[in-house]
């Protein structure tokens, strides 16, 4: 990870490592501090930190986000475990992040997708 994306620092707990940085999905997106975690063989939860992702005026859900807040990139076949995260979910999570400041703008969601399932 740290050789790829090293804005990313790793942090270690029993049975997780979780990485926290700063990801700009663009040079004219917003930065954002965000918050990868993993756990062997359970599907990566990921959230931005700072800043709090909003609503649209009309309190219209954001799209592809759990009820917790952490954000939904994938359907669940898509990833599994022998893929590397640097690879699939820190891109993914910078194209999310493009696709909400689009949504924050106009109103309507371009990147496409499923909503995820309210009981994952």
């Amino acid at each position: 990870m740290s050789r790829i994306h090293p804005g990313l620092g790793p942090s270690f707990t029993r049975g997780r490592i979780s990485w926290t940085g700063e990801l700009q999905p663009s040079a004219l997106a917003e930065t954002y501090t965000v918050k990868i975690e993993y756990a062997l063989q359970r599907r990566p939860k990921i959230r931005v930190l700072k800043p709090a992702l909003r609503r649209l005026a009309s309190g219209e859900k954001i799209p592809h986000t759990f009820s917790d807040g952490s954000i939904c990139l994938h359907l669940h076949l898509d990833w599994t475990p022998g893929m590397y995260i640097a690879d699939t979910i820190v891109p993914w999570l910078a194209l999310w992040l493009l696709h909400y400041e689009s949504w924050k703008a106009t109103g309507t969601w371009l990147g496409g997708g499923h909503e995820p399932d309210t009981n994952e």
